[in-house]
């Protein structure tokens, strides 16, 4: 037997050593792929980070190029990463292995076969160069961030020096006369370019590819007018309302702002898509007539906003009481505010595809920084903004602040005009357009704030079929749908604080494609220390745990109101059910949580570990209160609706919490007692098994009564209530000879002793009826005083009627006696 077991165990032995070396084998196959394609990858690294610094030494770099290189690099980094993403199991696989070997034996241990020597030197080689090319790769990431902090400040510097550099004043005659040198420059060959795309425009249009172009621009323009005419109906302006509040205006006159201007951006849209989409002209006429269609999109756009905000179709709905001609003059000055954006933007594409000279991008840049910062003032005069009749809350608050700033903008305006003029136009022309974009962008936002606002109260109320239905799927109230809307309000405006600052950063000058990076980096992850923190994890790993309560109660609410009361189970069973899915869901939760956010059990176990002590003091009331919830779901002294006495506290139980429970009192007061004091103190519970109960009732009689008679009574009033259980039957106790009564007490079983009290009044007015008819007398307690001997001076009671009855029949008696009496007091 023993040489059986022996060549057994070689021959498992052998097994697993052939294994083992397959396994090795295929690994290595494996890794010397991987390393191959690490070394190409790794060559095409160096060199792209050798041409980048030759890029940066050379120094006459463009946007584009900033931008080509920015992409170049980050491309390079990803590769990195993910090429360490891979090796990484792989050093750990190995790692494995070679634990799994154990150490080398010693010299006085036996030595390791053959066999176990290749395969520990091949992983033991395998393992070195797998960690060499983690930490090649990793070096790949420093350097890239080296010279994209190079790029970048390189970038700010131009910036700086293009910015707030001073050039020429802008009435210098030099720069009048550069300026309109067009002759034998490259604007003469754009417009004969110009001219020749317009004439040939129509030659090269391809009516095959357009048409259907066309279908579909003209089907969604119909689609969007349907949903238009449903959300009038619904959001519109309303002929019943004679006031409406603030929010029903703006969302009113979004509307109407969206129904004005259907036609002329389904017109634009078509322009665009013949021109444009249907390659019918050069790259760069298809750039100058992508900014006119942009251009005059922004005017359509201004017109219908200030056309349905100022003038509606009645006056009650109008979102600013302005007067009339202030209302005109708005809205002149803010469509040729988006004029002059428009012509800036033409400007600015011309000047890109022509390579105007320094005078003819200052000059155009100074007209139009100077005009905008004119209308920005006109705009922003207090003559124009008297509201007449009740403003809205919301138009106060923004008015308050607009009044703060309001000289601020005026002031700074003022300011960029003079730097304008002193030569500093390419300042003035930056700050002024981009402030400008600032406010569009925070009144724009504001604007879709207010209408989701609208919309979700509105859906919510209960006067919209969604809203309804929305409110019967998750069984909200009045209350309940106004804290969800709150909550949509809230979401809504957090989402648009983080649009408003992507906004505000892409108009002061950061690049897209930085921010793009930036945003990538915070929501992948990024390290501190050695502690990984990525957005995207978190916000996943919230959503898991909200999805993972949400799942669980509604799991809950199906047991407590479709599975558990098709059973026979007790109802304190049932709720102990109920609790212990919710406590599981939450403890489930919370572990999917934490696992979706990437945090190491191991480094919170340490921690918890470390903290523990001070927990335990610290937190010991709350873990006793914690414990003691558990013991009362399960052992259940106690459940929901028992009637307990606590102390002096005496009540039904509401509801058992992992900390205390909640006890409702008689008087519908709640009263919160700790977990613990309910295990370690005294309760009586009235109803801990069942509801029999049994009720006690003492009665005192005269002393001239037959005690048999009331036995008798007694017992027939307790047996005929239908609350008293017949068996065991009621009985009555001779208790005592009491100083003015015979007392008894009757004694019988309730069958729901929760009407302890209304049974016992009910029989105590059958006792008072029954013992009037049997004349049976209810004593009560009488003391007789007996005086002994009447002090001196003092009138018997004899005397005192004797005089009452004198003064009866003699008046002037009385009248005399009075007189008598008042002589007789002392002064």
């Amino acid at each position: 037997m023993k040489i059986l077991i022996a060549m057994f165990q070689k021959a498992l032995f052998f097994f697993s050593i052939c294994f083992l070396s397959l396994n090795v084998a295929s690994s290595v196959t494996a890794n010397d792929e991987l390393r191959k394609k690490f070394d190409e990858a790794l060559s095409v690294w160096e060199l792209a980070l050798y041409e980048k610094t030759q890029d940066l030494e050379r120094g006459n770099l463009s946007q584009s190029d900033f931008e080509d290189i920015r992409d170049d690099l980050d491309h390079v980094r990803i590769e990195a990463r993910e090429f360490i993403s891979q090796l990484q199991p792989i050093q750990s696989q190995l790692t494995k292995q070679l634990k799994g070997l154990g150490p080398i034996p010693e010299q006085n241990q036996t030595p390791e076969t053959e066999q176990i020597v290749m395969i520990r030197q091949t992983l033991e080689t395998e393992l070195s160069v797998v960690s060499s090319q983690i930490k090649q790769a990793e070096l790949i990431s420093p350097r890239v961030d080296e010279l994209v902090g190079r790029f970048n400040k390189i970038e700010r510097q131009r910036f700086v020096n293009e910015v707030f550099s001073r050039g020429p004043v802008p009435i210098s005659r030099s720069l009048w006369g550069e300026a309109f040198e067009l002759s034998g420059t490259d604007w003469e060959v754009f417009f004969l370019q110009l001219e020749l795309a317009l004439n040939t425009a129509g030659q090269k249009i391809e009516w095959e590819e357009i048409i259907p172009l066309w279908v579909i621009v003209l089907a969604a323009a119909f689609v969007s007018s349907l949903l238009l005419r449903v959300m009038r109906r619904r959001y519109g302006v309303q002929e019943s309302i004679v006031r409406p509040d603030y929010h029903k205006r703006v969302l009113a006159a979004s509307l109407n702002a969206l129904r004005r201007a259907l036609i002329p951006v389904t017109l634009l849209t078509l322009v665009t898509g013949t021109l444009v989409w249907g390659k019918i002209l050069d790259p760069e006429i298809e750039q100058m007539v992508e900014a006119i269609i942009l251009g005059l999109l922004f005017i359509t756009i201004a017109e219908a906003i200030t056309k349905a905000t100022l003038f509606p179709v009645r006056s009650s709905w109008r979102v600013l009481a302005m007067a009339i001609p202030a209302a005109q003059q708005v809205r002149i000055i803010a469509i040729i505010i988006a004029f002059i954006f428009s012509i800036d933007l033409l400007i600015r594409v011309v000047n890109e595809i022509v390579p105007a000279s320094a005078s003819q991008h200052l000059l155009g840049s100074f007209f139009t920084a100077t005009a905008m910062a004119v209308l920005v003032i006109l705009l922003h005069r207090k003559s124009l903004w008297k509201l007449a009749g009740e403003v809205p809350e919301e138009i106060s608050r923004v008015s308050r602040l607009w009044s703060r700033f309001r000289k601020v903008i005026v002031a700074f305006m003022s300011i960029m005009i003079a730097a304008a003029f002193i030569g500093f136009i390419p300042m003035a022309h930056f700050a002024v357009f981009n402030l400008v974009a600032t406010l569009e962008l925070f009144l724009l936002l504001l604007l879709i704030h207010v209408i989701v606002h609208e919309v979700a109260h509105y859906e919510l109320s209960g006067k919209a079929d969604i809203g309804r239905s929305l409110r019967n799927i998750l069984s909200l109230d009045d209350d309940g749908a106004d804290r969800l809307g709150f909550w949509i309000v809230l979401c809504v405006g957090c989402a648009l604080v983080v649009l408003g600052v992507i906004g505000i950063l892409l108009i002061w000058g950061m690049s897209g494609q930085r921010l793009l990076g930036i945003i990538q980096a915070g929501l992948t992850g990024f390290e501190i220390g050695e502690v990984r923190i990525s957005f995207i994890d978190i916000a996943v790993a919230g959503m898991l745990f909200i999805g993972m309560l949400a799942l669980t109660k509604v799991f809950a609410k199906l047991l407590d109101e479709r599975l558990l009361p098709k059973t026979k189970l007790d109802a304190g069973v049932r709720d102990a059910i109920k609790a212990s899915v919710g406590y599981a869901g939450l403890g489930l939760a919370v572990l999917i949580g934490v696992s979706a956010a990437g945090l190491d059990l191991s480094n919170i176990a340490i921690v918890a570990g470390a903290l523990s002590v001070g927990i335990g003091f610290g937190l010991q009331s709350i873990v006793n209160n914690f414990v003691s919830g558990l013991i009362l779901i399960f052992e259940r002294p106690i459940k929901q609706g028992d009637w307990v006495v606590v102390g002096n506290e005496e009540g039904h139980v509401k509801k058992i919490k992992v900390r205390a429970t909640e006890i409702e009192t008689f008087d519908r007061a709640s009263v919160i007692i700790p977990n613990s004091d309910l295990i370690s103190g005294t309760m009586k519970n009235w109803t801990h098994k069942s509801k029999l109960g049994r009720l006690e009732l003492r009665i005192g009689v005269s002393y001239d009564v037959d005690e048999e008679k009331v036995r008798d009574i007694l017992t027939k009033i307790a047996t005929e209530h239908s609350g008293v259980l017949p068996r065991p039957e009621p009985y009555v106790l001779f208790m005592d000879f009491g100083a003015s009564s015979l007392d008894f007490e009757l004694r019988c079983f309730l069958k729901d002793i929760e009407n302890k009290m209304s049974i016992a009044s009910d029989l105590r007015f059958s006792i008072r009826k029954a013992f009037q008819e049997a004349g049976i007398e209810i004593p009560f307690p009488q003391q007789d005083v007996y005086i002994k001997q009447i002090p001196s001076g003092v009138k018997s009671i004899d005397e005192f009627e004797k005089e009452d009855e004198v003064r009866a029949e003699d008046p002037e008696t009385e009248k005399s006696t009075e007189e008598k009496n008042i002589d007789k007091k002392p002064e």
